[in-house]
């Protein structure tokens, strides 16, 4: 069944494309698009591109992630997250194609005492969360067939995340000040793109399996300041000073939410799996995460 299956993957060199290309190395007749093959800031060029290639599964990880940028740079940010899916999702729907595209904790306000679940109503906080969100509504009022995967809180071993920049901060510093009440899970692309594969592969069995929303994070959470304690028994030996300090004393262009936990309940009954802990996803990476640091 894969060898007749085309599958296009866009984003392809971002950090969670990259690891999703890795995993899609033992399908058949797999298109990459990386920015400069297929750039979302050319909406003209989108459908052009689908029409020449005629994927009949479209993964679509391409993102306009800096959440402050956004806030400059609406325009583009909107294009990318709002308009480009839409496209995509109209082109889905006429040729018959399935659509796995990501979307963020960030619709959400953050308010909420326990975890997201995909039954709770959207409100962004910021033009990043306003922008997923709407790509998301364009893509379910195209009515083509979808699955839609939120994620948060995303690092991986390649870039410069959340690890990479706390661990120079330990090293260069002798004290150094981590948001305490920003709460969430933190999810290695690995785990995300193995979980994509999964679902990939249920859509390929059953191409008429129905359009849904689902969670996707390892159990568990944390702080920035837990996790940053973390990382530092992990470097040892290490006389830097991690102090806790609230969200409001870290100034930023764009609000984040405060609670970026999710529920992944519809998820382990979709796949019919058990989901780990990210404590023991991390454990396995840190040593990886350090040597790319240095």
């Amino acid at each position: 069944m894969e060898k007749k299956v085309k599958i296009l993957l866009t984003g392809s060199e971002g950090n969670l494309g990259f690891s999703i290309k890795d995993k899609l190395k033992n399908f058949k007749n797999i298109i990459l698009a990386n920015k400069k093959k297929l750039n979302f800031n050319n909406l003209n060029s989108i459908n052009n591109f689908l029409n020449k290639n005629k994927p009949d599964i479209i993964i679509n990880t391409a993102a306009y992630t800096n959440v402050d940028g956004a806030e400059k740079n609406k325009n583009i940010c909107y294009k990318v997250n709002a308009l480009a899916p839409k496209k995509i999702a109209d082109w889905s729907y006429k040729n018959n194609s399935y659509l796995i595209h990501f979307s963020t904790d960030y619709v959400f306000d953050g308010k909420k005492k326990t975890p997201w679940n995909e039954k709770d109503k959207p409100k962004p906080l910021n033009f990043y969360g306003k922008s997923k969100y709407d790509g998301e509504k364009f893509i379910i009022n195209s009515k083509c067939k979808f699955i839609l995967l939120r994620v948060a809180w995303l690092y991986s071993d390649r870039k410069n995340n959340f690890p990479q920049k706390i661990i120079k901060k330990i090293l260069e510093e002798d004290k150094i000040y981590v948001i305490k009440d920003q709460i969430g899970t933190p999810n290695h692309v690995e785990f995300i793109s193995e979980i994509t594969i999964k679902v990939l592969k249920k859509i390929i069995k059953n191409f008429d399996i129905k359009s849904n929303i689902f969670h996707v994070s390892l159990k568990g959470q944390t702080s920035y300041y837990n996790w940053a304690k973390k990382i530092k028994i992990k470097l040892k030996n290490n006389n830097c000073k991690i102090l806790p300090v609230s969200h409001k004393k870290f100034k930023t262009i764009a609000k984040r939410p405060l609670n970026s936990i999710f529920s992944c309940n519809s998820l382990e009954k979709f796949l019919k799996i058990k989901i780990p802990n990210w404590e023991k996803v991390f454990k396995k990476k840190a040593n990886i995460i350090i040597k790319n640091s240095n």
